[in-house]
């Protein structure tokens, strides 16, 4: 079959992420076309990757380009108006997370790709890393136990001084975030906690709107409590403005083991995992500094070890053999709900009950 013909819209950072597909997998996906705003940007885009259709409207690029489908990268405010458009356009959607800034958007678009019956898949790109659909597998077998407790640690001291993204960055305004740090940097733990442990039924939460570089009420910090339906108990800390090295880890704790990630620095979104449990342990006693191993993932199933570029071709297959995206709108929307849900719960000081997509 031939490959996925894509317009890409929006070629700030996270577009970068998505070249390496569109180099490396030509049988899977071409990049056709290239929208921006600013036409600049979108030029100077194209011509790093050979695409000679530049457009600076979303629309016109969906009337006149050669394209089976897009690739939305672009400020969160927009993410709910340039998908509708494109599925009622009949052309597939690969949207970079999170899906929207309302979970009304999110009906929307959801309820938009079922009427056009496209492919929409939200880019939750750390259910792609080897390791992480490895650990997955652990916690599927019954290794671990049964889950009881689940945590996200995610600091990304955007704030501080001295910041790449300098103080006017649009993730620091709520009306283009959808909020703060939690819509930015943690919905990526809670989506991949939710991959591993399941869905979230009932979350509590405060939140911080205190930095000055905030604006409209979007949060520096936020601490949530996460209620699963399996009945494990989670806890969700970000942060913009702590004196912390930018990291993050996730811990799932089973009656029977453990799996965690090594906190990592620097700009990446990888933290290697490592997993200790009682079968791995067999007749030894537990050794705090020698029974965790790291898990090692067979790469079955995925293209590379590069998150984006796995997501990408496996968004494309989806479309071609007509299978749902391992993060299709309907998997993604607890993850959303958990989001607008601990900003419901922060905003009214009580605990928030999820409902669901048809609650």
């Amino acid at each position: 079959m031939p490959p996925l013909k894509i317009g890409l819209a929006g070629t700030g950072t996270i577009s970068r992420a998505h070249m390496g597909a569109f180099q490396e997998f030509p049988d899977d996906v071409q990049l056709t076309a290239i929208c921006d705003i600013r036409e600049d940007a979108a030029r100077a885009y194209a011509d790093e990757m050979g695409v000679e259709a530049v457009y600076t409207d979303f629309e016109q690029m969906l009337r006149e380009a050669d394209i089976d489908a897009v690739d939305i990268a672009t400020v969160h405010s927009t993410h709910r108006d340039l998908a509708v458009a494109a599925a009622r356009a009949n052309k597939h959607i690969l949207l970079e997370k999170p899906m929207a800034t309302s979970l009304e958007e999110c009906r929307d678009i959801i309820g938009a790709a079922e009427d056009a019956g496209v492919t929409f898949m939200v880019a939750q790109m750390l259910r792609f890393l080897p390791e992480y659909q490895e650990a997955k597998r652990i916690i599927e077998s019954g290794e671990v136990g049964t889950i009881w407790s689940a945590r996200s640690d995610s600091w990304y001291p955007a704030a501080l001084t001295g910041s790449f993204h300098g103080d006017n960055w649009w993730g620091f305004d709520r009306k283009l975030n959808g909020g703060g740090t939690l819509i930015m940097v943690a919905v990526h733990q809670i989506d991949l906690l939710r991959y591993w442990v399941g869905d979230v039924q009932r979350v509590t939460a405060k939140t911080w709107s205190e930095h000055p570089l905030m604006v409209n009420g979007a949060e520096d910090r936020v601490m949530a409590t996460l209620e699963y339906a399996n009945g494990a108990i989670g806890h969700c800390t970000s942060s913009y403005m702590s004196r912390t090295p930018w990291n993050w880890q996730v811990m799932a704790l089973g009656d029977q083991g453990t799996i965690y990630t090594v906190p990592h620095q620097g700009n990446e979104h990888m933290a290697p995992p490592k997993v200790a449990s009682a079968a791995r342990d067999g007749d030894e006693a537990f050794n705090w500094e020698t029974s965790f191993e790291w898990v090692e993932a067979s790469g079955e199933g995925l293209v590379s070890d590069n998150a984006f570029t796995n997501e990408i071709v496996h968004f494309a297959r989806s479309v071609r053999d007509g299978t749902e995206p391992l993060s299709s709108g309907r998997q993604n929307y607890n993850t959303m709900e958990v989001v607008h849900g601990i900003y419901e719960s922060a905003e009214t000081g009580k605990p928030v009950e999820l409902r669901g997509l048809e609650g």
